[in-house]
C-alpha cells in the first residue's frame, strides 16, 4: 500500500513538473514574440521618419548619431 502511495505521489510530481515546464515555455514564447514585435515597430519608425531601409543604413545612421551626441546614451 505504501509503495502505491509513493508511486502516485511521484506521478503527480512528474505531472506538475511537466505543467511547470509548459508554463515556462509559453511565457518565454510570449516574451520572444513581444520583443520581435517591438523590434519590427522600431524598424518601421526608422523607415518612416528617417527613410532608412536596410540594416546597413540603420547601423551607419546610429554610428553617426552616437558620435554627434554622446550624452544622449
Amino acid at each position: 500500500m505504501d509503495k502505491e502511495k509513493v508511486q502516485k505521489i511521484d506521478e503527480k510530481i512528474n505531472q506538475l513538473k511537466a505543467q511547470k515546464q509548459a508554463l515556462l515555455a509559453r511565457e518565454k514564447e510570449k516574451e520572444r514574440k513581444a520583443r520581435t514585435r517591438n523590434l519590427i515597430q522600431m524598424g518601421a519608425l526608422l523607415e518612416k521618419y528617417l527613410e532608412i531601409h536596410t540594416p546597413e543604413e540603420t547601423e551607419k545612421w546610429l554610428q553617426e548619431y552616437t558620435k554627434k551626441s554622446p550624452e544622449s546614451y
